[in-house]
């Protein structure tokens, strides 16, 4: 089968901006290392993204919703035909400071 249109929704741009201002804070090697892990990451949901986790949310997995880590990333998204709707992209600590 062909690939997937990847779009981005405005809070998952957001998310993603915050992510870069956050990797710029890194290190040169380590920033390229991440923004390169980023890249290669991403091409999963142009090829293959059922292949991604169900959400481990009862709510979010019950309306479709999967998820891809990515370095200290979670990439929400959900499948819609052949386009993917990446939803929101969190900090994965931020998660665990709740």
């Amino acid at each position: 089968m062909g690939e997937y249109n990847v779009r981005i929704y405005p809070a998952g741009q957001n998310d993603l901006l915050e992510a870069i201002e956050r990797i710029k804070l890194l290190p040169a090697d380590e920033a390229a290392r991440q923004l390169n892990n980023i890249e290669e990451k991403l091409a999963i949901l142009k090829t293959a993204p059922e292949t991604c986790l169900s959400a481990r949310d009862s709510q979010l997995r019950v309306r479709g919703y999967k998820m891809l880590a990515i370095d200290d990333y979670i990439y929400f998204f959900m499948i819609k035909g052949r386009t993917v709707e990446v939803r929101r992209i969190i900090y994965a600590s931020a998660l665990h400071a709740k």
